[in-house]
């Protein structure tokens, strides 16, 4: 897998609060699924990517491929890190399904956001990140 994005994604539309995260987006051969690793920036505090996963992957999906995913049956691999933050937990790994890959409108008003639907979180150790991004 190569590197080919690696940025602060800011959520769009109007919200309070700071909902942005760190992605690096990870391709492999043609027919690979990508990968997504979004992860929380440990300078903003507030920022929770689990509560922003089904927009974000939506934003994302629509920004980087709207010539469309492979042909898979999970054809985009979307992780989550959420770091360690003193006493609040010990962070970790998430790996997320989706129940749709197609981005759809989410709420009404004039910046209206897109979601994938609530994602279902399957736990990871660091080792299996590696696999996947390799």
């Amino acid at each position: 897998m190569r590197i080919t994005h690696e940025y602060i994604h800011h959520r769009v539309g109007y919200r309070l609060g700071t909902q942005c995260c760190w992605l690096c987006i990870y391709e492999g051969e043609s027919g690979d699924a990508p990968v997504v690793l979004a992860s929380e920036p440990v300078e903003v505090g507030i920022a929770d990517v689990a509560d922003m996963s089904e927009y974000l992957a939506a934003e994302v999906i629509q920004t980087h491929f709207s010539e469309g995913l492979p042909d898979l049956p999970r054809p985009l691999l979307w992780i989550e890190h959420r770091p360690r933050r003193g006493k609040f937990g010990p962070g970790g790994y998430f790996l997320l399904d989706f129940p749709s890959y197609s981005p759809r409108p989410a709420g009404a008003g004039f910046v209206r956001p897109v979601t994938l639907g609530a994602p279902r979180r399957e736990r990871l150790v660091p080792r299996e990140v590696a696999l996947l991004m390799r």
